[in-house]
């Protein structure tokens, strides 16, 4: 995941008015194309993608798929405005968005984020430890993203999520003041990011409220 994006101006005016993103509920086929619902994680498989060829050989049976898989418990929570999370096999916090200048934390019905990666190597598992409601950030596959693509998922917390490789995501944001996450993914993590501000000049509004 990247972590190279501040959010110390994302109340500057400079950025205009934030893109809205849309918000739907979570559900197997709502998740079409984007991944599926994952309901028991210690038995949930990763979908890895096998390693790319250059040429016009093919790989060899059983190849380019064993580099292992990632294991971590994932905490996400709010400091402040500020959406963090800590990541047991990585070192610190980041942060992976900010509440609008006019939302309290008291009432946390949007945040700005910047920022989404995609794994090309493989699909990556979030799963509710707790059974905490969370939003998901996603939007399907191409390098050619816009900020019309990014659709945000609201889960009840019944169920996790597998997300398919190449699908653009930003770490979960929780709808508790700190939430638990297990996940695993391909140990390769390969990691290809868009920076909104950077590209687009402006920061993406997404709901945390279920819609209506």
């Amino acid at each position: 995941m990247s972590r190279c994006a501040s959010y110390e101006d994302a109340h500057d005016p400079k950025y205009g008015e934030p893109f809205p993103v849309p918000i739907v509920m979570a559900t197997a086929d709502a998740l079409k194309g984007y991944g599926t619902i994952v309901t028991d994680f210690e038995n949930e498989d990763v979908e890895i993608t096998p390693w790319p060829v250059k040429g016009w050989r093919t790989l060899c049976p059983g190849t380019g798929t064993l580099g292992g898989l990632i294991n971590d418990e994932l905490t996400y929570k709010w400091v402040g405005d500020q959406s963090m999370v800590t990541d047991d096999t990585e070192d610190g916090d980041f942060i992976t968005g900010r509440l609008p200048k006019n939302i309290p934390p008291s009432d946390r019905t949007h945040v700005l984020v910047r920022e989404a990666n995609y794994h090309p190597d493989g699909g990556q598992v979030f799963f509710p430890k707790d059974k905490d409601p969370f939003v998901a950030l996603l939007a399907l596959p191409g390098d050619d993203i816009k900020m019309e693509d990014f659709v945000a998922f609201y889960f009840d917390g019944s169920f996790g999520v597998q997300i398919h490789a190449d699908i653009w995501h930003q770490p979960i944001y929780p709808i508790k003041d700190e939430s638990v996450f297990l996940g695993k993914q391909g140990a390769v993590h390969a990691c290809v990011a868009v920076d909104t501000v950077d590209e687009f000049g402006k920061y993406l509004l997404m709901p945390l409220k279920p819609p209506t």
